[in-house]
């Protein structure tokens, strides 16, 4: 019979936990955790603000309630960059990840959504929303809301009504605009 060597089996044992915490690190940095629909890699945070609120949601393309809610949208969208919403905007996360990709493409075309999208993965939202929101990420679809600087002031899991999306910029943004003048 074959005694295992307690010390061996411990530097085993940690060399493998320090292997899978470091690669954990490193994918779940926003640096590496985030790509463009060709596999490039995107700093999410650079793409928020920027002079425009900016509304995140995050989807699956097997998701049956991003399926009933992403025409509403797609509409939304045509709606913003004019008028009160002209300073806004809609960024999409599909968490189909880089294995996924095809299928979050034909979503993207199946219901015409011209809006940015970026490509990342449970694991790797996870990560983002724990530092950006101080929350896990629950499930699809989910919602943040970043204000013209980047700065997030609202988030929320669950299909959120257009409607709503667009008092709570409306009234924020005319909230800003009184503190600033």
């Amino acid at each position: 019979m074959t005694q295992l060597n307690p010390i061996l089996s411990t530097k085993r044992f940690f060399k493998y936990a320090l292997a899978t915490t470091v690669t954990f690190l490193i994918l779940s940095s926003s640096t590496f955790a985030f790509t463009d629909l060709k596999g490039e890699k995107i700093e999410i945070e650079k793409q928020l603000g920027k002079g425009k609120w900016s509304i995140v949601e995050v989807w699956a393309s097997d998701c049956g309630a991003c399926r009933a809610h992403m025409p509403s949208m797609v509409e939304f969208d045509k709606k913003i960059g004019s008028g009160d919403l002209k300073n806004a905007r809609i960024i999409g996360i599909t968490v189909d990840g880089q294995q996924g990709i095809s299928d979050a493409k034909s979503f993207i075309k199946e219901y015409n959504i011209k809006f940015q999208n970026i490509v990342s993965n449970p694991i790797e939202t996870n990560a983002w929303m724990l530092k950006t929101v101080g929350e896990a990420f629950i499930g699809t679809p989910t919602f943040m809301i970043f204000d013209d600087k980047g700065k997030l002031v609202a988030a929320q899991p669950g299909a959120v009504k257009t409607d709503s999306l667009e008092t709570f910029i409306k009234e924020n943004s005319k909230t800003e605009e009184s503190t600033q003048g």
